[in-house]
């Protein structure tokens, strides 16, 4: 009805460009949505530009990331959850160590970091001690900033199979030696003939003054047989 109106037809014009309008655009607190070249902006409005983080960020994941974690890090800041996570938003893996940990000074503290993942030069070490200086607490004192580079390539895997076999050849049994055990039984028999001959007494004239010696002969035979053992 206002568009046959001559007094609203240029309102009615204007709410119909508005019905039309992408509103996306707008919705900037929708950090996972909004155009990529609204984060800039985004992280000078949460305080997470520059040495707050987005001098160490990469790519637009990490910078997503970082906006979408400002207002816990703030809320925390001072703290060492709040310098642990930025750590860990930033994909650092660090290790804090304080000083009543490994028996240093009061209210000093040390940092390991691997940077495996992204190396390291001049500029990213001066970001870095700059970020850590902005979410430590004040009294707190940065005693050593330690830096891990290694190299992390696969391993090659080697396989190897052994296939053996054994060919085994049984021959008739042959006895070599032959031990035996039993007593051995040795069987012996005597067969003796003995032949006496007595002649009858008989008186010659011949007077013999010395003794008669008698002769007798003994034939013996001796058989022995050796049988096997049985």
């Amino acid at each position: 009805m206002l568009a046959k109106d001559e007094r609203f037809g240029q309102l009615a014009q204007l709410t119909t460009r508005l019905g039309d309008a992408d509103l996306s655009t707008l919705l900037v607190y929708l950090v996972d949505q909004v155009d990529a070249g609204w984060l800039p902006a985004l992280a000078e409005q949460f305080h997470v530009a520059g040495d707050e983080g987005w001098r160490l960020s990469q790519g637009e994941r990490q910078r997503r990331e970082l906006i979408k974690q400002s207002i816990h890090l703030h809320r925390s800041k001072g703290t060492r959850w709040s310098l642990q996570q930025v750590l860990a938003t930033l994909a650092l893996s660090g290790q804090i160590s304080e000083w009543f940990e490994y028996g240093g000074k009061p209210y000093h503290f040390k940092i390991q970091i691997d940077l495996a993942a992204r190396g390291i030069d001049a500029a990213t070490l001066a970001a870095l001690e700059a970020m850590i200086n902005e979410y430590k607490n004040a009294r707190s004192v940065l005693e050593r900033l330690a830096l891990v580079l290694s190299n992390r390539s696969a391993v090659p895997v080697l396989a190897l199979a052994t296939q053996a076999g054994e060919l085994a050849t049984v021959l008739p049994f042959q006895p070599v030696s032959l031990e035996q055990r039993a007593s051995l039984n040795a069987a012996l028999a005597l067969d003796s003939v003995e032949t006496a001959t007595v002649y009858p007494f008989q008186t010659t004239a011949l007077r013999q003054q010395a003794p008669v010696t008698l002769g007798l002969a003994h034939a013996s035979v001796e058989t022995v047989t050796l049988y096997p053992a049985a």
